[in-house]
C-alpha cells in the first residue's frame, strides 16, 4: 500500500484491501484507513520530522479478533510522479505465510495427503496430541508420519 503523509491512499492491491476490510474499525466509512494502519504512519511521520536526514524502516506486528498475525514494514517512497513523499507499507499475513512455506515443503519433500496434515499443524505448534485429536489418530500414528516426514526432508536435503 503507499499512502501520502496526509493519510490518503494511493495505491492498494486487491489483497491490501482486503487486509484493510479486516482491520476496518473506523465508524467512518469515508477514513479507509483503519486505525491501526494509519498509527504506523504516524510513526514514521514523526521519525522524519525527529530526524529528517536518516532512512526510517519501521516493523510492526497486529494480531487480529481472528488470530491473525499481520506483519507490516513501513519506509518511505520517493515517487518522481507525486509532489509529497509517500509512506509505503508492505503487509504480510504470517498464517498465510506459514501455510504456503508448509505447502511448498510438502511437494519438495514429496509427502502423503496425510502427511501434508501433519506436517501443516506441526508447523503450527500443535503437539502431537492436538494434532492426533485434530485428525481423528492416535498421538503413535502422528509419531510415525512425523518420523516419515523428518526421513524425507533429511534425504531430500542430501540431494
Amino acid at each position: 500500500m503507499v499512502f501520502n503523509d496526509q493519510q490518503k491512499l494511493i495505491y492498494a492491491s486487491e489483497a491490501a484491501y482486503r487486509v484493510l476490510s479486516r482491520l476496518k474499525q473506523s465508524e467512518n466509512p469515508q477514513n479507509l484507513i483503519p486505525n491501526e494502519i494509519w498509527h504506523i504512519c504516524q510513526s514514521l511521520v514523526q521519525s522524519r520530522h525527529l530526524f529528517p536526514d536518516q532512512n526510517w524502516l519501521i516493523e510492526f506486528d497486529i494480531f487480529t479478533n481472528a488470530a491473525t498475525t499481520l506483519h507490516i514494514c513501513s519506509r518511505w517512497l520517493n515517487l518522481d510522479v507525486i509532489d509529497h513523499p509517500c509512506l509505503l507499507l508492505t503487509i504480510e499475513d504470517r498464517q498465510q505465510a506459514i501455510l504456503n512455506l508448509v505447502i511448498e515443503e510438502a511437494e519438495r519433500y514429496g509427502l502423503t495427503p496425510r502427511e501434508k496434515e501433519v506436517w501443516l499443524l506441526q508447523q503450527s505448534n500443535c503437539t502431537y496430541k492436538q494434532i492426533a485429536a485434530e485428525l481423528g489418530i492416535t498421538p503413535n500414528t502422528v509419531k510415525k508420519h512425523m518420523r516419515s516426514i523428518y526421513a524425507k526432508k533429511k534425504a531430500q536435503q542430501e540431494q
